[in-house]
């Protein structure tokens, strides 16, 4: 099991995997360490998806992928 991932850290730009097996990248962290806006750059379950931005909950982020 990863170590979780402390979402106040993440900046716009950052890639990060969640955990439906998709890819984001952060557009803008409230810091509240609970929420994050991000746009889908892949997902697999759903490709419309793919250009939206989302807020994306804490615990749906497995992976820092890489960015800022």
């Amino acid at each position: 099991m990863s170590e979780p991932v402390n979402i106040r850290l993440l900046g716009p730009g950052t890639r990060v995997a969640l955990v439906d097996g998709a890819t984001a990248e952060i557009v803008s962290n409230p810091l509240d360490g609970v929420w994050v806006f991000a746009r889908y750059l892949s997902s697999p379950d759903d490709p419309a998806r793919v250009g939206s931005e989302e807020m994306i909950f804490a615990q749906d982020i497995v992976e820092i992928q890489g960015g800022t």
